[in-house]
């Protein structure tokens, strides 16, 4: 009878370990299936790179081959909890590549999750495995990546972010000193491009998806750095809000949905575009 108690309970805890193994890999397979398909991977081979991800019982590995160089970066997974503590820089592609992947099992666009990451990497250091679901320390030699994929790990409201006056110091100096040229660049999904010359001014504005009011504050911001609160105050009061067409009042010239030239290979990719003219002989 002994015999016979001892040999279920071996047998109830080898269909245990093999419940939970195959529970595992559904996870990892669907990770795995997210990765091979996103268009992450596509454009790399359209650019005759080799990357492929795979999993095996607990691991999920991710294989590429650059310039003929091979590499191979696995992360495990206990329970819920996939991770690897000793990432190098050279492996930061992989995990971005994993986070991607994982980023789509939750539904979230191609690069959406890892586009938020890299945008805001200090608030990304805040976040903790127990509360948001990830947990990303990277010190001076090693990156350490813990994501516990029971949790959906949130993203940064990003509209929240807009061009502040604080930001624009290479066109403050510009006034000061009455020299000209430009400052550009990305805050949140904001791209910038503000442009200083002699007979009028340009403020450039692209904002992922639609203009809100992180492209219309932005605007205003420039403004302010280039005229003065008073003349930021005064375009508020004639453009309260975005106009659809092409428009000049007094010194301020507004158009919306703006096409930049080689917009797709720039900076303001994906954005829709706002551009101000301003005439410098007419601001009062």
């Amino acid at each position: 009878m002994t015999k016979k108690i001892g040999y279920t309970l071996l047998l109830l805890i080898a269909l245990i370990s093999i419940t939970a193994c195959g529970n595992n890999n559904k996870k990892l397979n669907e990770i795995v299936e997210k990765i091979n398909k996103s268009e992450t991977v596509k454009n790399y081979k359209e650019s005759g790179y080799e990357l492929k991800a795979s999993s095996t019982g607990n691991t999920l590995s991710i294989t590429t081959n650059t310039d003929g160089t091979k590499r191979k970066v696995s992360f495990t997974l206990d329970g819920d909890i996939i991770s690897n503590e000793n990432l190098t820089y050279e492996n930061l592609m992989e995990a971005m590549i994993l986070l991607n992947g994982i980023g789509k099992t939750y539904g979230y666009k191609e690069g959406e999750l890892t586009q938020c990451m890299n945008a805001f990497p200090d608030q990304i250091e805040n976040y903790t495995l127990e509360k948001e679901g990830l947990e990303w320390i990277m010190d001076d030699e090693k990156i350490s990546l813990k994501v516990d994929l029971s949790k959906k790990i949130p993203l940064i409201d990003m509209d929240q972010y807009y061009l502040s006056t604080d930001s624009l110091d290479m066109i403050k100096e510009y006034m000061s000193e009455k020299n000209y040229g430009n400052q550009s660049g990305r805050i949140g999904n904001i791209a910038y491009d503000v442009f200083v010359n002699e007979d009028e001014n340009t403020i450039t504005i692209g904002q992922v998806e639609k203009l809100s009011d992180s492209a219309y504050k932005s605007i205003l911001s420039a403004l302010e750095v280039m005229y003065g609160k008073e003349t930021s105050n005064h375009f508020q009061e004639i453009y309260p809000k975005f106009v659809d067409e092409k428009t000049t009042i007094e010194a301020f010239t507004i158009e919306t949905n703006y096409k930049i030239e080689d917009q797709e290979d720039s900076m303001f990719q994906g954005t829709k575009v706002v551009q101000v003219t301003i005439d410098n002989h007419k601001v009062k």
